[in-house]
């Protein structure tokens, strides 16, 4: 009895993981995930979220209910009260857009995401969902001592956010009416790395083979130096192949070209300069780079460094 349990238990969370994954001529969501519809409404703006349902397979929402934001197989994602001091769990609270800012919002996504990819691409790997929101807050606490630790919640805005199978965007508020060129700039980097966050996330593109037998994770390290001679860009200490695979593709959407290629001292360990003599002291980070960089660019048309240098307004 307890095998046979445990047996549908394991199909469950299997068809649950999978339900974030799209696959070709899905007509609705797989698994225990609520089915969704488009339009949601009869105004203009809905004719224009069914041509990117038909043309993408995701469904564009701005009614959605805190299932739709929060829900994963494994936890519940809004931020909540109830932790020492009076703190709040980490998390990202939203809100659906307001109706008169969605062509707007729209208009926005579109330029900052949707064009930078051909529509196979699209289809492919964007989630099920993606919310229309007024509100995107990252939720975090700040502490006073009075005489003892006593936490209050405070928000940040953020561009836009990944959780397990929808990306939620932000500005769909009266702000997108006076965004400036920095802030448009700002939600084309976030809202571009989410999105790559989520594919990596959702474990859709594996290392090659080429990547993998271009160095050596298996002999111990004792500095990054070591570690970048190899061509490896994550910490020396700790990584294996998909995650230093996952990192080059971080790093060509979040940097530019230039700044991939500046000199920094050897102990920056961010992306920056990976490229640059001081750090590849070998040549091999600019050649497994080139490894992933044509992957894309071979099997998807996409060229990952091109959103990169987007996102750097270049």
């Amino acid at each position: 009895m307890k095998a046979h349990i445990h047996i549908i238990a394991t199909i469950w969370l299997a068809l649950s993981l999978n339900s974030c994954k799209k696959s070709e001529g899905e007509l609705s969501p797989s698994g225990i995930i609520d089915n969704y519809s488009v339009p949601q409404g009869n105004n203009t703006y809905d004719q224009t979220i069914v041509g990117y349902y038909q043309k993408y397979g995701t469904y564009l929402l701005y009614e959605f209910s805190e299932k739709d934001a929060y829900w994963t197989p494994t936890d519940w994602k809004k931020p909540l009260p109830g932790g020492a001091g009076g703190s709040w769990s980490a998390g990202t609270e939203v809100a659906g857009s307001n109706p008169e800012n969605i062509p707007a919002q729209l208009e926005l996504l579109d330029k900052s995401l949707f064009q930078h990819y051909p529509n196979a691409f699209l289809k492919t790997f964007l989630p099920v969902k993606i919310l229309l929101c007024s509100k995107v807050d990252s939720v975090y606490n700040t502490y006073v001592f009075t005489p003892v630790y006593t936490a209050t919640k405070a928000v940040k805005k953020v561009p836009a956010h990944y959780n397990y199978d929808n990306i939620a965007v932000n500005y769909g508020d009266a702000t997108i009416s006076t965004m400036t060129a920095a802030e448009k700039l700002a939600f084309l980097a976030r809202v571009n790395l989410v999105f790559i966050q989520s594919i990596i996330s959702r474990g859709l593109v594996k290392p090659t083979s080429e990547f993998i037998n271009s160095a050596d994770y298996i002999t111990a390290m004792t500095t990054q130096a070591q570690a970048y001679g190899k061509g490896i860009i994550l910490s020396y200490s700790s990584v294996n192949a998909t995650a230093d695979w996952n990192a080059y593709i971080t790093a060509m959407v979040t940097y530019s070209e230039a700044d991939l290629n500046k000199t920094v001292v050897i102990t920056n360990t961010s992306a920056v300069g990976i490229l640059n003599p001081t750090k590849d002291t070998t040549g091999s980070i600019k050649k497994r780079y080139s490894i992933v960089r044509n992957y894309f660019i071979d099997n998807y048309q996409v060229d990952l460094q091109k959103i990169g240098n987007a996102s750097r307004g270049l």
